[in-house]
């Protein structure tokens, strides 16, 4: 991507836009989670309750820390590479906004080395909202061009060009002993 596109999509997400993209699993939709207004509009549009809350994906664990209420120690498992993309559920700390962690004590984090995510990432500072890409209830899109179709009059942008990580959602485990609670199979 040339500089002055990621500055461009940067400057959009800073300022509240909601898009789709590709991630290290799925096409995605997302935001800043810091600006609620952007997570309330996402959920609209995906038509998913804020009670069930939101991923965070991350290119640095770093990016997620003013999320989360857990020391260095119980971090460990994140930073280590996994074999298929993980999403850990972590206890949610004060700076988790309730619009992202939904009805639950914890929050979904990942944190991936998909070269878009680790761009947008690092150009915001932050982690973003990641979502899969659909309306609730109908299949997810595989592509830029099913973005536009389902999703495309409701966003601000749809990010093509690069891969998904193969179509198939994370495995997602509760960091507090290691259950998985959906696999990626």
């Amino acid at each position: 991507m040339s500089r002055w596109a990621l500055n461009r999509y940067v400057r959009a997400i800073s300022h509240g836009a909601v898009f789709a993209y590709p991630t290290d699993t799925v096409w995605g939709l997302g935001c800043h989670p810091l600006i609620a207004g952007a997570v309330l509009r996402l959920l609209k549009i995906k038509q998913r309750p804020v009670e069930k809350g939101l991923i965070l994906l991350a290119s640095r664990l770093e990016q997620c820390l003013p999320y989360l209420a857990a020391d260095e120690n119980e971090l460990e498992p994140l930073k280590r590479p996994a074999e298929r993309p993980t999403t850990w559920l972590v206890a949610a700390g004060d700076g988790c906004p309730p619009w992202i962690r939904g009805q639950h004590p914890t929050v979904a984090v990942r944190i991936t080395d998909h070269p878009l995510v680790a761009q947008l990432c690092t150009g915001i500072d932050a982690p973003l909202v990641s979502t899969s890409a659909n309306r609730s209830g109908r299949p997810t899109v595989r592509s830029a061009l099913q973005a536009q179709r389902q999703l495309g009059a409701d966003l601000d942008f749809i990010i093509g060009g690069y891969n998904t990580g193969g179509n198939r959602p994370s495995e997602i485990k509760s960091l507090a002993g290691g259950k998985v609670l959906r696999s990626a199979n």
